[in-house]
C-alpha cells in the first residue's frame, strides 16, 4: 500500500459530516449552525485519532505525506459550509490547537472514552448543546469517532 492509498483509505473511513437529522436521531434538538459546530468537532476528533494512528503506525518519512494528502482530500471534497467555516486555513488553526489539546489530555493518561467526554464538555461549554443532552452527545461522539478502525487501516503500510 502506498502513502496515497493509505490517505485515500483513511479519508474513506472518515465519517461524513453529521446532519441535523442524524443528530436528532440521538434525541438532541439542534439548529443548522449547532449541527455544523458538532460536525466540526467530530471532524477534529477523528482527525486527531487518524493522525495519531499515522504517527504510531507509519514510518516517519511517510507521516507528513499521508497526513497532508488526507487533509487535502478533506479540504477538496467537503464544503467549508458544512462546518460553518469561512475558510480552510481558519479550520486548520483550530484543528492544530484541538490536536495539541487532545494530545496533552492523552499524555495525562486519558482514555478514548474520556477524550470523547472532553469533546462533549467543550461543546456544552460553548453552548452548542445543553447539559441535558450531554449523555446523548457522548453516544453520538462515540458512534462517529471509530478510534479502533484507523489503526487497522494502517497495518499494511510500513
Amino acid at each position: 500500500m502506498t502513502p496515497k492509498d493509505a490517505a485515500t483509505g483513511l479519508f474513506a473511513a472518515l465519517p461524513k459530516p453529521v446532519s441535523v437529522d442524524q443528530i436528532q436521531e440521538y434525541g438532541i434538538e439542534v439548529t443548522e449552525s449547532q449541527a455544523r459546530h458538532i460536525a466540526r468537532e467530530i471532524l477534529s476528533l477523528n482527525l486527531y485519532w487518524i493522525l495519531a494512528a499515522v504517527d504510531a503506525h507509519i514510518l516517519q518519512k511517510y507521516r507528513a505525506l499521508i497526513g497532508g494528502l488526507l487533509l487535502e482530500s478533506v479540504a477538496a471534497q467537503w464544503s467549508s459550509d458544512t462546518f460553518g467555516l469561512d475558510q480552510w486555513d481558519g479550520y486548520r488553526q483550530e484543528l492544530d490547537e484541538r490536536r495539541e489539546y487532545y494530545a496533552r489530555l492523552m499524555d495525562d493518561r486519558l482514555n478514548p472514552m474520556g477524550l470523547n467526554a472532553e469533546a462533549a464538555t467543550l461543546l456544552e461549554d460553548q453552548g452548542v448543546v445543553s447539559s441535558d443532552d450531554r449523555q446523548r452527545l457522548l453516544v453520538l461522539l462515540i458512534d462517529y469517532a471509530p478510534v479502533d478502525q484507523y489503526a487497522e487501516l494502517l497495518d499494511d503500510v510500513r
